[in-house]
Formats: structure tokens, sequence, C-alpha cells
């Protein structure tokens, strides 16, 4: 299971991020927003954002995580035994924080995950949900479009001989 997520999250979030710029360069390219208009559109998007999301959000918890020792998370991976270890203060889920100090009572702590994290988290995370939210008014519109246009006329086989 960890290996599908190590694995197959930045691997789904690239193909799906890819696929974004693809149908916005065809949008740009035609002068036309119907490509961006449609439900496979919108799901790209969300796929991507949400990606997106997870890894950074990811990233976020694992910093400062030693693999051999995962209860030493202020460390590192390459804890030295010469420096004196520091001291987890707290650890927030969401939003992504860890305070580590070099005191056991927590004075002096700093800020582990960088600055760009939370942020990161935030607007990936609108960005899916907006885009969730907007493919049953995707799929609404293009059954507007198709079922409610003007009837075709039959063409005549020959045109007309004037005479």
């Amino acid at each position: 299971m960890i290996v599908l997520l190590v694995i197959g999250v930045p691997v789904l979030t690239a193909a799906m991020t890819g696929a974004t710029f693809v149908r916005v360069g065809v949008t740009v390219r035609s002068r036309s927003l119907r490509p961006l208009l449609r439900t496979l559109a919108c799901f790209q998007l969300s796929l991507a954002a949400f990606g997106i999301a997870t890894l950074a959000f990811g990233w976020g918890h694992l910093t400062g995580f030693s693999v051999p020792d995962p209860y030493a998370q202020c460390n590192g991976a390459g804890f030295d035994r010469t420096v004196p270890q520091r001291h987890l203060v707290t650890k927030s889920v969401f939003p992504v924080s860890i305070v580590c100090s070099d005191y056991p009572d927590g004075r002096d702590g700093d800020e582990q995950v960088p600055d760009w994290v939370n942020p990161t988290v935030f607007a990936a995370s609108g960005v899916g949900i907006a885009a969730l939210v907007a493919i049953p008014f995707t799929a609404r519109e293009r059954r507007r479009r198709t079922g409610a246009g003007p009837t075709r006329r039959e063409q005549p086989d020959a045109a007309p001989t004037g005479g």
C-alpha cells in the first residue's frame, strides 16, 4: 500500500498535470473555452490539484523524518551524535506544523515545515474542490447544447435546374 502511494500519487499527479497543460494549450490555440468546459477536463484538473495537495501535505509531514528512528522527527536522517538532540514540541496534522526546540521544555522552538507547504495544500485543495463542483454544470451545459439546438432540414439531393 505504501509503495502504491509513494509511486502512484506522483505518477498520477504528473500525468494529470501534463494532460491539463495540454488541454489548456489546445484551448489557447483554438481561442475557444469549449475544450475546458468538458467533464473530463474538470476531472483531470481535480485529480491534478488533489495530487499536488497530497504531495505537499506528505512533504510537510516528512520534514525531519528519520527512517531508522521515526520518533526522532526533529533530528532528521543525518543525525549527528555529537550535536545535542532536538525535541519535538508540537506536531499538527492540519495545518501541517512541526515545532522543534533545542530544550526539553519547548522554549525557543522553531517551525520545521517549509513556508510554502500550507498555502500549497490549501490552494490546490480549493482548486480541486472547485473543479469537482463544476463537473455537474459542465455535463448539464453539454446536454443542453446537444439537445436544444435547431433541427436540421433535409437537403435536396439535386440542385433545381432553372429553365
